[in-house]
């Protein structure tokens, strides 16, 4: 009797990812961008699109994007980035040592230095259906500013 109930939960599982995973490709990009802008714009937000077609907003004096991608709309990824001042080597290190340990410390984010040398936040995950980011969207807010704090308390412990 155990097997038959775990056989039908996971019979039910599949059923479930599978129909999430084909109504997820019937998203199209501007469907995505009015599930995420209309989120944002709920929480006072104020929502806008970028050129690349991504989600822009700003909260707490910093910016922050949510990237979209029709060909893969359970993905979700939300960054957070600013300019550094300094790009000398030394500077270069101090920001990494930053980086690592916001990375380390804080679930779900992650840090680094994009192509240019300046600090991006991120936090990604896959989603059931486009809609479900909602569900974990102040938490993730709370961990980028828990990280930003932990970057930025490691640079001052730096200099």
């Amino acid at each position: 009797m155990f097997r038959i109930g775990v056989l039908v939960r996971l019979a039910t599982l599949i059923a479930l990812v599978a129909a999430g995973s084909t109504s997820a490709q019937d998203y199209a990009q501007r469907q995505l961008q009015d599930i995420v802008s209309r989120h944002l714009a709920a929480e006072s937000l104020r929502p806008e699109l970028t050129s690349a077609g991504n989600v822009r907003f700003r909260s707490q004096g910093r910016t922050f994007v949510v990237h979209l991608d029709e060909r893969d709309p359970l993905y979700f990824r939300l960054t957070m980035a600013f300019v550094a001042d300094d790009k000398g080597e030394a500077a270069r290190l101090r920001l990494l040592e930053g980086c690592n340990a916001a990375t380390a410390e804080v679930k779900v984010i992650k840090c680094f230095l994009d192509e240019e040398g300046d600090p991006t936040f991120a936090a990604e995950m896959f989603l059931v259906v486009p809609g479900d980011f909602t569900l974990a969207f102040d938490r993730l807010l709370r961990a980028m500013d828990s990280a930003y704090r932990r970057y930025n308390r490691r640079l001052a412990e730096l200099r």
